[in-house]
């Protein structure tokens, strides 16, 4: 999806949902579900959604509107790789996981889980 897509209030809600769902599934995978906060989860999909903004924005300067699959497959690993450095950062720093492992894990979670994985559907 473009940025001009996500940007769209209904894209932007789903992208927030997406990305709390996310950091839940990574947060409940890593952690005790008894550390798991909804407050800290919604904070970091705030700004789960803000990398994913900047991520779609680099992509589409990458494919700089060429709607090709070949395209599109050749530089969707950017988006991915912005994505999961974004969810390392939100691991270590909003949510607090403490050890580099759960941190690497979390951050995998959320490159592999990218949203803009659906471009390739798109167009």
């Amino acid at each position: 999806m473009t940025l001009a897509t996500l940007l769209q209030p209904i894209w932007l809600a789903v992208l927030l949902v997406w990305s709390f769902a996310v950091l839940a599934a990574a947060q409940l995978t890593i952690r005790l579900i008894m550390v798991f906060s909804i407050r800290l989860t919604l904070m970091g999909a705030v700004l789960l959604t803000f990398v994913a903004l900047l991520a779609a924005g680099a992509y589409d300067l990458a494919t700089s509107g060429d709607g090709s699959l070949s395209t599109r497959l050749e530089w969707l690993p950017l988006p991915m790789l912005i994505m999961a450095i974004g969810g390392f950062a939100i691991a270590r720093w909003q949510l607090r996981i403490k050890r580099l492992r759960g941190q690497v894990i979390a951050g995998l979670m959320v490159g592999l889980l990218d949203p803009h994985l659906f471009t390739v559907l798109s167009r």
